[in-house]
């Protein structure tokens, strides 16, 4: 079987990160496995059982326990349910799917039919909007209400900009192996106090065979028939999708875009201090 990973020792340290993120959250959870037509997908359930059903699709290889760590303060109000992306460092199959047709969304789409979900409000995050565009465009009418955070899909950031804080960096670090210009490369999207995320992604650079695809950038044509609500929190500094330019598109993509919240002074990842704000605003936009 194919591997995303660069050697067996790599997803043993990555996966004993999960680990322990995951333990020191001190939530109840449950892990429930599906088997899709794409390979078998970890969705981590945890919250209040009784409470809305709120769907969450992670950022880039970020996986359960950061995005729980993220909404911890909510986890009473609602039943949450992140599905874990195969094909990333993450507990569900390493299989990589298609991103130019329409597997993410038949996959996405499978994984909310058995989970008996009907019509989800549903959270995508980083690449996990992305997925969630994905499921727009095919599947419109499963969809109660969508937040996208900090989106891909939507726009790309600056060439000039992300080569000079991501390539050069990137470039520095593979030909010296020097750690700072690794730092360099993971500060210009990461909150840098964050030890837990900088040693995370330390790992995944070295040790993962990096998807370098870029996700195409969401049409008009493919929201045509969505009349869900659309609700997006926008980070001004982000590198990748600048704030800014976030929101000026997803006006002209979401005929019923409801709020487009930019957060001051955050880069790519938000910050800890970033996260009761984050949540203040699903708790409104869900309710």
């Amino acid at each position: 079987m194919s591997t995303i990973y660069k050697n067996n020792q790599a997803k043993i340290d990555l996966m004993n990160l999960y680990d322990f993120k995951l333990q020191s959250l001190n939530i109840d959870y449950s892990n429930i496995d599906i088997n899709s037509k794409f390979g078998r997908t970890r969705v981590v359930k945890a919250g209040n059982e009784n409470g809305k059903k709120i769907v969450l699709f992670h950022g880039y290889n970020a996986g359960a326990p950061i995005t729980l760590e993220a909404i911890k303060g909510i986890l009473n109000d609602y039943c949450f349910y992140v599905v874990e992306t195969i094909g990333q460092a993450t507990k569900s199959e390493e299989k990589v799917i298609n991103i130019k047709d329409d597997s993410f969304a038949l996959w996405a789409n499978e994984i909310l039919t058995k989970l008996n979900i009907q019509k989800a409000n549903i959270v995508g995050i980083s690449y996990g909007a992305f997925i969630a565009e994905k499921l727009i465009a095919y599947s419109p009418q499963s969809i109660e209400k969508c937040i996208l955070v900090v989106p891909s899909g939507i726009v790309n950031g600056s060439i000039w900009e992300s080569t000079k804080k991501l390539t050069f960096p990137l470039i520095r670090w593979r030909i010296t192996k020097n750690e700072k210009h690794l730092k360099s490369f993971l500060s210009a999207f990461v909150p840098i106090e964050d030890d837990f995320l900088i040693r995370m992604l330390s790992l995944i650079m070295k040790g993962i065979k990096l998807d370098t695809r870029i996700p195409k950038l969401l049409k008009p044509k493919a929201t045509r028939n969505f009349k869900a609500p659309v609700y997006i929190i926008a980070a001004k500094n982000d590198v990748y999708f600048p704030g800014e330019k976030v929101a000026k598109r997803s006006k002209e993509l979401f005929s019923n875009l409801k709020e487009v919240y930019l957060l001051e002074n955050s880069k790519h990842m938000p910050s800890k201090d970033s996260y009761s704000l984050i949540q203040q605003k699903i708790k409104k936009w869900i309710n």
